[in-house]
């Protein structure tokens, strides 16, 4: 029972005390309200779970690793769905990248190649602002 106690009290400190961040990718300065936008919540220093939403239909939740190397590279995999409830469609893409510190606050400036559907191998660059709260 003490040990089940304890196994309790760590789990909801690391919890508690975890870190949330707050992600814009692909921002069109000319209208910046059709920018992607995500929360993510670090589980651990190194595992990061986010969650983001267009509309009630439409949503991604992704997982994302940071890998030590080369000062702060992440790999990241997103699982997408869109369309009504009566057509469905689903996409997995990845994402490899760094995250760089612009030295305000807490903003990060995050660089990466992107595969938006893992089917369909077209990667392409993009860019990212992360804020950690």
């Amino acid at each position: 029972m003490r040990n089940l106690i304890i196994a309790f009290a760590l789990m909801f400190s690391a919890v508690t005390f975890a870190q949330m961040s707050f992600n814009v990718s692909d921002l069109d300065l000319n209208n910046p309200m059709n920018s992607e936008a995500n929360i993510g919540w670090f589980m651990t220093d190194d595992i990061m779970v986010s969650v983001g939403m267009d509309n009630w239909d439409n949503f991604t939740v992704g997982a994302r690793y940071y890998t030590g190397f080369c000062d702060n590279m992440f790999i990241e995999a997103t699982t997408n769905s869109s369309g009504d409830t009566d057509e469905r469609e689903y996409a997995i893409s990845a994402a490899a990248g760094w995250t760089k510190d612009l030295g305000i606050w807490k903003l990060q400036f995050e660089p990466m190649v992107v595969l938006d559907d893992i089917q369909d191998f077209t990667p392409r660059l993009a860019w990212g602002l992360r804020f950690n709260l």
